[in-house]
């Protein structure tokens, strides 16, 4: 009887060893994001947003950035406090993505099982601490022109090329004519390292781009936020609408002492047989 008990014995202590050396695999759970939704609050301007993927977080933890629809695997079972984050492209560019800074997180919380599937349409906001500020051409035009210009900036009120509401900016230039430059004379005086967004909606079938003119001691100089590429072809009269946000903090960042900032608009036609037309509208600011 003694080999058989020691047989079972080791046998046992085997199969133990077996699970040790190669656990059973959790089955995981999944939370399935078709889709978001987002809305500004009546203080807040437009509702137009860029989001292009969503953070996934439960209890802190990183489940990974996901383009929706997703299928998010979570191994860690249990009551878990789930926080989603809205990501966009930071000035435009795929490889800058980013949590944008100014929209809350949504969060929720779950008792997750193996196998289980919770489907979860995230919403998302402004934080209420962000602070905005949106221009429209609803009142008129507001960008008037500067420097060397033979370009034109006017409204208008054709609803084909309006972005929503009844009129967006529309800027100009006619074939053979080389430079449109046009500035807000709003004076900013947002303080250097400030986190500062512009969100703007814009079509455009050539490259234009924005930035400040700042003025320092008196002295004005240009700083270039960004270089926008086109959303249209051909004459560019029929809008197509694209949402982007340009990142213009480090400008704040790199002019300290600055007594303020105006934002300029200016493209240079790339080509010499095509007009250019820019359309933009809701230029909003946003900030702490």
């Amino acid at each position: 009887m003694k080999p058989l008990v020691i047989f079972l014995g080791l046998a046992v202590l085997f199969l133990q060893g077996c699970d040790i050396i190669n656990p059973k695999e959790k089955e995981p759970a999944y939370l399935y994001i078709p889709s978001f939704t987002f809305q500004a609050n009546a203080t807040q301007g437009t509702s137009s947003e860029a989001i292009t993927e969503v953070w996934v977080y439960a209890d802190d933890q990183s489940l990974g950035v996901y383009d929706l629809p997703a299928k998010v695997p979570i191994l860690d079972l249990g009551t878990k406090s789930i926080r989603m984050f809205a990501g966009i492209k930071n000035n435009g560019i795929s490889n800058t993505r980013i949590r944008y800074p100014f929209y809350a997180p949504f969060d929720t919380t779950l008792t997750i099982s193996s196998f289980q599937i919770d489907t979860i349409v995230p919403h998302f906001s402004y934080y209420n601490l962000a602070v905005i500020s949106e221009k429209g051409f609803e009142s008129g035009n507001f960008l008037i022109q500067t420097g060397t210009n033979n370009g034109t900036f006017s409204v208008t009120n054709a609803a084909a090329q309006v972005f929503e509401g009844n009129r967006s900016g529309w800027g100009h230039i006619d074939v053979g004519m080389s430079h449109l430059y046009f500035k807000d004379d709003d004076n900013l005086t947002y303080p250097s390292g400030s986190n500062l967004f512009l969100e703007m909606n814009y079509s455009s079938n050539n490259t234009f781009s924005v930035g400040f003119i700042t003025t320092t001691g008196g002295l004005s100089a240009k700083n270039l936020a960004l270089i926008i590429n086109p959303s249209s072809s051909g004459d560019g009269l029929t809008p197509v609408w694209k949402k982007i946000y340009i990142d213009f903090g480090y400008i704040l960042q790199q002019n300290p002492n600055a007594q303020f900032h105006e934002l300029y608009i200016e493209a240079v036609p790339s080509s010499a047989t095509t007009p250019v037309n820019i359309f933009v509208d809701n230029l909003k600011w946003v900030t702490w």
